[in-house]
């Protein structure tokens, strides 16, 4: 009996125990998804956090890079850069290659009082870019005035001539968009067009207006339209044919000489002849005009000669 009692005892407090444990992991599972719970919104809130910082941030970098480019693009705002300078001993001195580009500059028109003759007067500093012993080197030209560069572009063609080239001088990230162009500026020159950089930006002109190629248009862009395939004009009504005997010829009577003659029958001083179709059309008109006048005011005498043509002259209208 007492094993027994003793065996039941143990059973019980074993239950209980086994239902403390129960509890137990029941009260542990709890404050484990309350802990996950706590977890998950702290880390929420630090992602969210982390976000809003990274986003700050990059719109702040994002407009300090914009204010560095605007900035840059204004430094560079008067500047060209000059290709094909030759890279010789005699250009070495900042004051031999200033004195080189200005004799360039003010030579590039032969008329005289072109804006060329003050550009010299408007570089503030030329200096050598990009690396030596090439044969050709790039010069950097900065001007003091926006209106000198402008005035340096319109003799590119002149400079072309003996072999240089300007460009605008531009900043990398100009640079890299230029260089992602030049796809569209090789379709732009097979489609017939003149395509041309300005400020790392791709141009064209077509109809007498500069227009701007974006990357990926030029495919867009439809071929000029020369005057031999443009559409003709519509047909109009055929002229009118002048009435006979009256194509613009006016009469003079012998001894009085029309407009514009002299009494001998030749042209009027300062005036110059009529050419000679002009004169064979004049004679035959002189000649039917002195037929019909003879034929009017003759009385039946087929004897009476027609006068000539000096006597009854006809001149064109003016």
């Amino acid at each position: 009996m007492s094993t027994q009692t003793e065996l039941a005892a143990t059973r019980t407090e074993l239950l209980k125990a086994q239902s403390d444990l129960t509890a137990a992991c029941s009260d542990l599972a709890g404050f484990k998804g309350s802990v996950n719970k706590r977890l998950g919104e702290q880390t929420s809130h630090s992602i969210a956090r982390e976000t809003s910082v990274k986003d700050g941030l990059r719109q702040q970098v994002n407009a300090e890079g914009s204010s560095l480019e605007h900035l840059s693009q204004r430094i560079r705002a008067n500047n060209i850069v000059l290709h094909g300078v030759p890279d010789i001993a005699a250009h070495s001195r900042p004051a031999d290659l200033t004195r080189y580009v200005s004799n360039k500059l003010d030579t590039a028109t032969p008329r005289r009082g072109s804006p060329s003759q003050a550009l010299s007067q408007s570089i503030r500093a030329v200096s050598h870019i990009g690396r030596p012993g090439s044969g050709k080197r790039a010069v950097l030209v900065e001007f003091s005035t926006h209106t000198a560069k402008h005035e340096a572009f319109k003799l590119s063609p002149h400079l072309r001539r003996s072999g240089l080239h300007l460009a605008d001088e531009l900043t990398p990230k100009q640079l890299k968009a230029q260089k992602g162009l030049e796809a569209d500026f090789s379709a732009l020159k097979l489609k017939g067009f003149r395509p041309f950089y300005r400020r790392g930006e791709l141009k064209y002109r077509d109809q007498g207006v500069n227009r701007t190629c974006k990357r990926g248009e030029a495919i867009r862009v439809s071929a000029p339209v020369s005057p031999s395939r443009a559409s003709p004009a519509p047909p109009g009504p055929p002229p009118r044919a002048p009435a006979p005997g009256r194509q613009g010829v006016r009469t003079s009577l012998p001894g009085h000489p029309s407009p514009g003659s002299t009494a001998g029958g030749g042209p009027a001083p300062g005036q110059s002849a009529a050419p000679a179709s002009t004169s064979a059309a004049i004679a035959a008109a002189n000649a039917a005009t002195a037929a019909a006048a003879n034929a009017m005011a003759g009385d039946g005498d087929t004897e009476k000669q027609a006068p000539s043509s000096g006597g009854l002259a006809l001149d064109l209208l003016p």
